[in-house]
């Protein structure tokens, strides 16, 4: 170089970095006051690669003439000027400490009126700027043959394999030496070029298209030397326009350097018609308006407003390879013509995690796998937010836990906003996450506005699998759908029927619309479009669509909404839910959403309003279902009974608190208000839909086992006889008509205990319903453990046992507790009626366990289980534990169904036993005295418990007088009542009495001494074996 125009462009080249870096600065100062206009960002982000082209540059031009050296000082001296002015203009805007407010103010108002000089200057500095970046891609002039041009190769690089061949290399970015993954994605672009002449690949924003394309133009050129690779940036018009001209230099078209002629046409025309091999990149063809202008509104091509780019393409001929990145489907299909575009999708699990670690620069054992699996997961393995988290958490010092941790909160925009320095991505690429993201929604914006509003409305819904059926009501809705796919923002799911949303378009449309201050209102339309399509009545038909909408019902009821129509839409909708909830045995969250719908309809609604009396039964309902305590059992019938005398009759809010109120009120042991309630059920749905309606006949089933269960047996018998004899006339379907005809035969057969039938006719119940669920539903489960007790009851209890065993195995996730509780206390009664005491422990010991888990220790179910577990205790010889169980159990009942009661009784008579056994002779008898005394109906055990403790006590007198009452009270026990009021007249001196008492003993055949002795051993009271038959809580039959 010319000493002169080396010192002259070596001043240039100082001052202007001396200036940019003072520029940057001040640039840097401007962002962190907050937010700055886009120019200021993009020059923010440039401007170090704008020194560092300025820098290279300088030791780039050994080779030219000195007329270029000349001018190249030139450009270098005009971007220092314009680089000084915007120094001097960001002066006056950057706020500095102890700036008072009105300055602030003042400097707020300078940037604006700033920002479009700012703005021309910029323009002028990057067209400058990319005259540099020219020369940088092609700084040897070409002399007798076209010499190859490296990019961005640092002077310790070793020369490319390709160095010395004949065709150009024009791809303005190094190639990275650390490129990993998408082999299957250049596979797929290397096999498409072996058939087709153009490739598309096609995928959203952020993905690495541009990446795939960089790696596939060094591994071309490496397979093909002498072939030409051309990078065209397809993101702009002017841009296609330069690259053009850019290439009709590098290979001295004649007529290139013509003002008057066509650069396009020239190029396109030479593509098409040279029989050299090449490879044409167009990158970020992403606005389709640039490619058909006449089709998508208007756009002006910079040579001829009245032509489209695409018409510059070249045409397909052997020897060209035409390959084109686009985040919009439709360009893709279009441009690439036969082939189909090759999707481009996030990276893999391994991919990311690799890219993320190299770009971080870790060694993969001194991270967390755990913390960086979750932020791969939260930034959907979409390699440019990757990028620019690794990059924030280098530059701002923090754990990849507090980073993830920021893009879930609150301030997760200012995080995806941040900007990516990245030589390797195009200058008017965005190198942000959000805003790569926001260019995709500004152009479908401007294309199809309905589109872009449909991407706002599903936002706000859950971002996967979106049921079609739920955007019905919504305008244009399958073109905008389309479009939505065309940008990869979107994809479709089985067969088009359903929609998901990439997790960072959904953050990134839900940011913008918060700070648009618009969330709120496409929440509520999100709402109504939920509320809108969920079913009102639900039954297994309707399962499959509310399946479908509750991850959708779970992100709308968790807005927070102002108006009165959208909380009233959003009341009704958790009653819908809670209900579907219910079906399902989920009954926390149906609790929780019951709950809220009550209080939202005592706000907005009368007292005397029906829908304040259906969510007044749905949560107390579902409070009875909760109940741990006798206090929210009261507080449950409180609800119901409030429920009760606001809704009209007949009505199904009246038909059903009725039902729950029958319920309760048999777990209550209030027999009449049960029976009351049950009839009162049936009734109100035959006066609704009349006497044969599948849901008079269902109700009509529940008030058949009240009766049957609280003696009215052959009562109950009649009503299920009844029920089989309407069935025939019934509008239930042919398999519910089944399933109440054999559940009203199971019910006779049950009741008459004929164990034997009742077992086969659940045995066809499991069968029908698992036709109509599936195997885990819950009437399956239930009529399968039906099954098993009454195989049980036949005495069959290995085959009982393995089938509870089976069936505990099949509900051990499931929701509804109560059949895990069935199966554990149907095998724990096979161990005892098995003599099996130390199996039968363990079973006894987890049915407490389930129970105290979900009604709590105080509740009346828990206690007759602890009571079970007590009597297991005393058989295994535990004697301790056994009393304190007594104890407490004695206590709870005393308070909560009284002292008389007969199961109080039953537990004091235990108690008595276990004294006995622990030689407390005392103890007992006053355990087996109180119990006496309290019981109208005393068994004859009870008396002779209590002589056996008087016996050993020596108690004569006493003992004389019991055993009397024993001989009185049972024909059974009359030999040892005689024989233990013989020893008691013995042992008092009574000898003549005692002589007529041994005369009457005698008479009546009495056993052997031997079999005598256990006479002298306590007889423990028996087991009390509930009828556990249909006392689940389950949906409606009627509803099959």
């Amino acid at each position: 170089m010319d000493p002169i125009c080396a010192i002259g462009l070596a001043s240039a080249v100082v001052t202007l970095i001396d200036v940019g870096t003072k520029v940057a600065k001040r640039v840097k100062e401007l962002s962190e006051t907050g937010d700055i206009p886009d120019v200021f960002r993009d020059i923010k982000t440039r401007l170090p690669l704008i020194l560092s082209v300025v820098a290279r540059t300088q030791n780039e031009t050994h080779d030219l003439s000195l007329e270029a050296q000349e001018a190249i000082a030139e450009v270098v001296r005009q971007c220092a000027e314009q680089a000084a002015q915007l120094h001097e203009i960001l002066k006056k805007v950057v706020v500095v400490q102890g700036d008072s407010r009105l300055k602030k103010t003042v400097k707020a108002g300078v940037s604006l009126v700033e920002e479009k000089r700012v703005q021309r200057i910029a323009t002028g500095l990057r067209d400058n700027v990319q005259l540099l970046t020219f020369l940088s891609v092609a700084p040897v002039e070409k002399k007798e043959s076209k010499l190859v041009s490296i990019s961005v190769r640092k002077n310790s690089m070793p020369l490319p394999s390709y160095a010395s061949a004949t065709g150009l290399f024009v791809v303005p970015f190094a190639r990275d030496e650390h490129f990993i993954g998408r082999a299957n994605s250049l596979q797929s672009i290397t096999q498409s070029f072996e058939s087709q002449n153009r490739v598309a690949i096609a995928g959203m924003g952020g993905v690495g298209k541009s990446q795939i394309a960089i790696e596939y133009c060094y591994r071309y050129k490496e397979a093909k030397p002498d072939a030409h690779v051309f990078w065209v940036y397809g993101g702009s018009i002017a841009r296609f326009y330069q690259a053009y001209k850019r290439i009709a230099q590098q290979l001295d078209l004649p007529g290139w350097d013509d003002p008057e002629g066509s650069i396009l046409e020239l190029v396109s025309s030479w593509l098409s018609s040279t029989q050299d091999v090449y490879l044409l990149v167009i990158d970020n063809a992403d606005n389709i308006e640039h490619w058909w202008p006449g089709k998508y509104k208007s756009g002006a091509s910079l040579d001829d407003p009245s032509k489209d780019l695409s018409k510059y393409l070249p045409s397909e001929r052997e020897n060209s390879h035409l390959l084109i990145t686009t985040r919009d489907n439709r360009v893709a299909s279009r441009l690439a013509r036969t082939g189909k575009p090759i999707p481009v999708q996030p990276m893999s699990e391994v991919e990311a995690s690799s890219l993320f670690l190299s770009k971080l620069g870790y060694e993969r054992s001194s991270i967390d796998e755990v913390e960086v699996h979750a932020l791969l997961e939260e930034l959907d393995h979409l390699p440019l937010a990757l990028s620019q988290a690794a990059a924030f958490i280098q530059e701002n010092g923090i754990s990849i836990a507090e980073y993830t941790a920021a893009v879930q909160g609150k301030e997760a925009g200012e995080f995806l906003r941040e900007e990516l320095d990245d030589a390797r991505r195009d200058e008017d690429s965005v190198n942000s996450v959000y805003r790569t993201l926001k260019l995709s929604y500004d152009q479908i914006k401007k294309q199809k506005p309905r589109a872009a509003e449909l991407l706002c409305l599903l936002a706000m819904l859950d971002r996967q699998s979106v049921p079609k059926t739920l955007l019905k009501h919504v305008l244009e809705v399958t073109t905008s759908l389309g479009v939505l796919q065309a940008f990869n923002l979107v994809t479709s799911r089985a067969g088009q029927q359903s929609f998901q949303m990439h997790r960072l378009v959904q953050s990134f449309v839900r940011i913008s619309l918060e700070r648009d201050h618009t969330a709120s209102a496409w929440q509520e339309k999100a709402l109504v479009c939920v509320s809108g399509d969920y079913p009102t009545e639900i039954g297994v038909g309707q399962w499959p669509e509310c399946d479908a909408l509750a991850p959708h019902v779970h992100i709308v009821t968790g807005y927070e909404y102002k108006t009165r129509e959208a909380r009233l839409n959003l009341a009704h909708l958790l009653c819908w839910a809670a209900d579907f909830d219910i079906e399902r045995g989920f009954y926390e969250q149906a609790l929780q959403r019951a709950k809220l719908s009550l209080q939202i309809f005592r706000e907005l609604v009368s007292e005397d309003d029906e829908r304040l009396a259906a969510a007044t039964w749905l949560y107390g309902r579902l409070r009875y279902y909760h109940a741990q305590r006798a206090y929210d059992t009261d507080e449950a019938a409180g609800l119901l009974e409030k429920a009760l005398s606001t809704a009209k009759y007949p009505s199904l809010t009246y038909e059903e608190t009725a039902f729950e109120l029958a319920h309760l009120y048999y777990d209550q042991g209030n027999k009449e208000r049960c029976l009351a309630m049950g009839k009162a059920s049936f009734l109100c749905w035959n006066d609704i839909e009349g006497p044969n309606a599948a849901r008079t006949l269902d109700n009509m089933h529940d008030y058949a086992l009240e009766l049957a269960l609280l003696g009215h047996e052959d009562e109950g018998i009649a009503m299920w006889q009844e029920i089989m004899e309407r069935c025939p006339a019934s509008d239930a379907s042919d398999n519910t008509k089944t399933v109440f005809t054999y559940r009203s035969m199971a019910g006779i057969a049950e009741f008459q205990d004929d164990a034997g039938m009742a077992e086969i006719l659940y045995a066809n119940l499991v069968g029908i319903s698992e036709t109509l669920y599936y195997p885990e539903h819950i009437h399956v489960l239930d009529y399968r453990l039906s099954h098993a007790e009454q195989i049980m009851r036949q005495g069959k209890l290995e085959e009982a046992t393995k089938l509870s065993k089976a069936i505990l195995k099949s509900s051990s996730g499931h929701s509804e507790w109560r059949i895990c509780a069935g199966c554990l206390q149907t095998v724990a009664e096979c161990y005892r009626v098995k003599a099996s005491h130390i199996d039968e422990l363990d079973y006894r010991l987890r049915t407490l366990e389930v129970h105290e888990k979900n009604l709590g220790r105080d509740h009346r179910d828990t206690v007759d289980v602890m009571h079970d577990l007590a009597n297991c205790y005393l058989n295994v010889e535990k004697y301790p534990e056994a009393e304190a169980l007594y104890q407490d159990i004695i206590s709870w009942r005393s308070t909560e169904i009284g002292s008389t009661h007969v199961d109080t009784l039953r537990a004091t008579e235990c108690l008595g036993v276990c004294h006995l056994y622990e030689g407390r002779n005392e103890e007992a008898e006053a355990a087996f005295t109180d119990a006496a005394e309290k019981d109208t109906s005393p068994a004859a055990r009870l008396f002779h418990n209590l002589c056996v403790a008087l016996c050993d006590q020596g108690k004569w007198e006493l003992l004389e007088i019991w055993s009397r009452k024993l001989y009185d009270l049972d024909d059974g026990y009359q030999p040892r009542a005689l024989w233990s009021r013989m020893q008691a007249l013995e042992q008092m001196g009574r000898i003549a009495e005692a002589s007529e008492v041994r005369m009457s003993f005698l008479a009546l055949d009495p056993p052997d001494a031997e079999a005598r002795q256990a006479w002298l051993v306590p007889e423990k009271p028996p087991t009390r074996v509930d009828r556990r038959f249909g006392r689940m809580i389950h949906p409606r039959t009627w509803s099959a």
